[in-house]
């Protein structure tokens, strides 16, 4: 049954929007980013593909700080739920330092061992050195990218999102412009090329941060988070952290690690089906921005309600997010359709390159109705209801034991149509969907995890 409570739509209305611009510009940083990388004249095509296999550390690293802020989430909505303010503080702290250790690890990655890691989805030398200018540079970001993400990742779980359009708006103005300064050489500064589009990234994220810093510490009055809270130490919370994260962070790790496996798969099939997955990833990022945000607001809802020991209502909820799921999904998949073509027409690409983006592109708008759904399911709904271990295990079985298996025999096994191999790298979001919906007919995955 949908429900008529005219709360949930005001609540799901008010989180939705501000997440869902805060990906839009998210979004626009990496188009920027990827686009005006693509119009360099030289091996335009090589320094695409350099920049897009290096962020892929970045892309590890950022969805295990998804992963632990999504962990903590299901803690921190449940005790906003309870309007406990001290424990929100405390979990913050652990959250902060869990973040900083994962930070340094991958920094060192990045600084000492960069070639090592390009090498793992190219042999071609061009786009290593292109990927290696990037990250030694790039590495620099990743502390103050941690530090900001778990914080607005808090922020989210006691509804407070308005904070990350200011944060990612002036971001992306910051990176736009030091990129058109530096990758080409403009108002006097030396053409840069890759290492200019590093710099920017690295100068819009410590902005970021200080401008968090600055919230946090002069204006945000719901936690009331100060220096000393963060030296404070709770040993039964952090084992309730430990008991929930775990399996949220090695869900996100399997997923990401399953990622770069897909990548690697997609690098084997050339330089041009490379190019076409990175601007179709591009094009996946507009046109999800609503429904992520939609599935990250309905965590912090399921996980209020249930804190708040309303489990009637978390039901009628879920059925009504799954509704609300379906129709955005749809509308991407439209919007995908749609756009394909005026996004491709701005990236210097040869006109294969071109058809096959158009293909895979077509093949993309299929399986986002199926992502919309999935997504809701497992992180919205699932997850916000503290059954991390269910979600894992769907993750666990349907992509590393699935998708991956299946897109390798049909991709580079059997060397199928490339539509055909991309439909069966995504196969997991279809299976996922129909896991996901018999577990929320149930009632195991409810469940309340404060004290």
């Amino acid at each position: 049954m949908i429900t008529r409570d005219k709360s949930f739509y005001k609540s799901i209305l008010t989180l939705t929007l501000p997440i869902a611009c805060q990906n839009l510009i998210t979004f626009a940083v990496s188009l920027a980013d990827s686009v005006m990388i693509g119009r360099i004249a030289e091996n335009s095509e090589k320094h695409i593909v350099g920049v897009s296999f290096a962020n892929q550390l970045f892309f590890i690293f950022m969805i295990l700080m998804f992963g632990l802020g999504s962990g903590a989430n299901i803690l921190l909505s449940q005790y906003w739920g309870k309007k406990d303010k001290e424990s929100i503080r405390k979990i913050i702290s652990i959250l902060y330092r869990v973040a900083i250790v994962f930070a340094v690890l991958f920094m060192l990655i990045a600084a000492f061992l960069p070639k090592w890691f390009m090498s793992i989805f190219s042999d071609d030398p061009q786009v290593i050195r292109y990927g290696v200018d990037y990250l030694k540079i790039i590495f620099i970001s990743y502390i103050f990218f941690a530090i900001t993400s778990v914080t607005i990742s808090a922020l989210r779980s006691v509804e407070i999102v308005n904070i990350s359009i200011v944060v990612y708006g002036t971001s992306l103005l910051i990176n736009v412009f030091l990129n058109w300064v530096l990758i080409y050489g403009n108002l006097g500064m030396p053409a840069l090329g890759v290492r200019g589009a590093a710099i920017a990234t690295t100068t819009a994220r410590i902005v970021e941060f200080l401008i968090v810093l600055v919230f946090m510490a002069f204006f945000e009055k719901k936690i009331k988070l100060k220096f000393k809270h963060l030296l404070k130490w709770d040993d039964t919370l952090f084992k309730d952290y430990a008991l929930i994260g775990t399996p949220v962070l090695f869900n996100e790790l399997i997923w990401v690690i399953s990622s770069s496996v897909l990548v690697w798969i997609i690098s084997k099939m050339g330089t041009e089906v490379a190019t076409a997955n990175n601007i179709t990833n591009t094009a996946w990022q507009f046109v999800s921005v609503f429904f992520m945000g939609a599935g990250h607001a309905s965590s912090v809802i399921i996980g209020r309600t249930i804190g708040a020991e309303q489990y009637q209502k978390t039901k009628e909820y879920a059925k009504t997010l799954i509704f609300l799921a379906l129709i955005l999904g749809i509308v991407g998949a439209l919007f995908m359709i749609v756009l394909r073509p005026y996004i491709i027409s701005m990236y210097n690409i040869s006109d294969y390159t071109y058809n096959l983006t158009m293909q895979v592109m077509s093949v993309s708008a299929l399986v986002i109705v199926f992502q919309s759904l999935a997504f809701m399911l497992l992180v919205g709904i699932l997850r916000g209801g503290g059954d991390t271990k269910f979600v894992l295990l769907a993750d666990v079985v349907f992509l590393t034991f699935g998708a991956l298996p299946l897109g390798y025999i049909v991709a580079i096994v059997l060397k199928c149509p490339i539509p055909l191999a991309f439909l069966a790298l995504k196969s997991d979001e279809i299976l996922k969907v129909f896991f996901g919906l018999f577990r929320v007919k149930g009632n195991k995955w409810i469940r309340n995890v404060t004290r």
